[in-house]
Parts: structure tokens; C-alpha cells; sequence
């Protein structure tokens, strides 16, 4: 063998060294990268476990609750639950809230499709004690039901012409920064009917109690705040014992106010490690007990 031949084999040698040498990696890789994604597949499906756990630890709180007390207080409450699931070292951190201390923005349109006039000016107070624009409740109206001909056309897509399913469509309606002072105080949720605003008052923020009427101000508010911390309302004609209602006001309330939560939202969050798993969902008290209206987890 001439010494350009000798050459030649050896390229080749080390041509083919290299090529192994690139499977080889290439394999281990692979094979690293199937066990990791293995891995934290099944670590995914402990947490959505345990996240389901403390939503069914939650449903079965409030179902004890619900038939121990005449009434809902606090409005929103957040607990860690250990040991949910044998031998699973994560925690689970599950948070009640109620959604009947909301006002319900399904309740600016009626079933027949007619403009439901208390709401509307309910929701317009709302706006006014955010500092927001009032024309968003009549793009909330009309997002509902195109039909309500307020010649208003402000919307840049088509509305859906129906009951909101959830209150992540204000974002489709309203600018960023409205949106961020709305969704914690709104629900799509009413007690009873979807289209129903009773408001639970010993849950209710202080703004969503002034929303409740014309003469409702932030004093009395303050009132119904400062009484329910002390003793919650076990009834709604517990409401004239705040001074400010033993009179017209007091009256006026009646029908639209309520003492316990007919719906709950529950989020139960379930980590470990660099994982992380949320379920949301949405419950509804009837006669069988809670039923889930809206579920989503992440």
C-alpha cells in the first residue's frame, strides 16, 4: 500500500468514527429526552391527581357547609390540603370564592331579549365606582343580544348573541386595563337562573354593594362590611339592622340580595418540583348536592 492509499484508509476510518460516534450521541439523546418527557408525563398526571383531589376535597367542605349554616362567609377562602394523595410530596393549595358576590353580566339581557333596565343601571353604577366608561355595559348588552338596536356598533368582531359562558369573553369587549378592574368583581354566573343578580352580601365587596342602588353609598357599604365581620347575615332581613336601612333602602334590597352562595368557583393548584397543575372549575348547589357547571384545567 502506497502512501496516498494509506491516507485514504485512514480518512475513511475516521469518517466512520465520526459517524458512529454521531449515532451513538444522537441515541443517548433520544433516549434521554423519552425518559425526561416519560417522566414528567407521569409526573403530570400525579399532579392533575392531585389537583382533582382537592377540587373533590373542596365539593365535599361546601356540601358540609352548605347544610351546617343558614350563610356563606367568608366570600373567599384559600387552604393548603397535605397528604391529598399517598406518598405525593407536592403541595396543593385549593381556593373557594363565591361567585353570588359578583354581579352577573348575563343579567343585562332578559330571556325574551329585552334590556333588563335594574341591571343596566346596576352595571353602570359599577363602572362609575371603577372610573371606567359606561358605554361598556351597553357593549356587554350587545355582545349578549345584537338584537337589543341600541345603534351602537363599537365592536370590532361579531358578538355571539347569546348568555356569556365565561367571563373571559370581556377581554373580546373591553380594553386591557378595564378588564383588569372587572373580572375579579363580575361573573357570568347568576343564583337560581342565568340571568339573575342576587348579590350575597356577606360576601359582596364594597363596590359591588354600592352597584345595588342609586342611594347606596360607600358608608353604608363600609356598614354592611363592618357588621358581616362581626356577625354574618343568617338572613336578608338581617339587613335592617345596619343603621342606614331600617327604612326605604332596606326595603328596596329585598329581592335582590341574598346570605348564602348558590355557586362556587374552586381552583385547586397542584405543584412539585418544577411542575405545576391548576384546575378551575365552577359549581352549582341543588337539591343532589354541587353540581359542575365549568371546568378547565391547565
Amino acid at each position: 500500500m502506497n502512501r496516498s492509499q494509506g491516507g485514504m484508509a485512514l480518512v475513511i476510518v475516521l469518517m466512520v468514527m465520526a459517524i458512529i460516534t454521531a449515532m451513538v450521541v444522537e441515541f443517548a439523546s433520544a433516549t434521554y429526552t423519552a425518559n425526561a418527557s416519560l417522566y414528567n408525563w407521569r409526573d403530570a398526571q400525579g399532579l392533575s391527581l392531585a389537583a382533582r383531589s382537592g377540587i373533590n376535597l373542596a365539593i365535599k367542605m361546601a356540601s358540609d357547609n352548605y347544610e351546617s349554616y343558614s350563610y356563606t362567609y367568608p366570600g373567599t377562602v384559600s387552604v393548603p390540603l397535605p397528604n391529598v394523595l399517598e406518598n405525593f410530596e407536592g403541595n396543593v393549595i385549593v381556593k373557594v370564592e363565591d361567585e353570588n358576590a359578583k354581579f352577573n353580566l348575563n343579567s343585562l339581557v332578559l330571556p325574551n331579549g329585552t334590556l333588563n333596565s335594574a341591571a343596566y343601571e346596576s352595571f353602570k353604577r359599577l363602572l362609575a365606582q371603577l372610573e371606567l366608561d359606561g358605554q361598556i355595559a351597553d357593549e356587554v348588552a350587545d355582545w349578549i343580544n345584537r338584537n337589543r338596536k341600541t345603534g351602537l356598533d363599537t365592536l370590532k368582531i361579531s358578538a355571539t348573541n347569546a348568555y356569556m359562558n365565561s367571563v373571559d369573553e370581556l377581554w373580546l369587549i373591553a380594553d386591557s386595563n378595564a378588564c383588569e378592574k372587572l373580572v375579579p368583581l363580575v361573573t357570568v354566573y347568576g343564583a337560581r337562573a342565568v340571568y339573575a343578580n342576587i348579590i350575597n352580601i356577606n360576601t359582596a365587596s364594597a363596590p359591588v354593594l354600592m352597584a345595588l342602588d342609586d342611594t347606596m353609598t360607600s358608608v353604608l357599604a363600609e356598614r354592611i362590611v363592618n357588621y358581616r365581620s362581626v356577625e354574618p347575615f343568617q338572613k336578608t332581613s338581617d339587613i335592617v339592622k345596619v343603621a342606614g336601612f331600617e327604612g326605604q333602602l332596606g326595603q328596596s334590597l329585598m329581592g335582590k340580595i341574598a346570605v348564602k352562595a348558590s355557586r362556587l368557583r374552586i381552583t385547586s393548584e397542584a405543584s412539585q418540583d418544577r411542575l405545576k397543575r391548576i384546575i378551575e372549575c365552577v359549581v352549582e348547589h341543588s337539591a343532589g348536592g354541587f353540581t359542575v357547571r365549568y371546568w378547565q384545567e391547565t
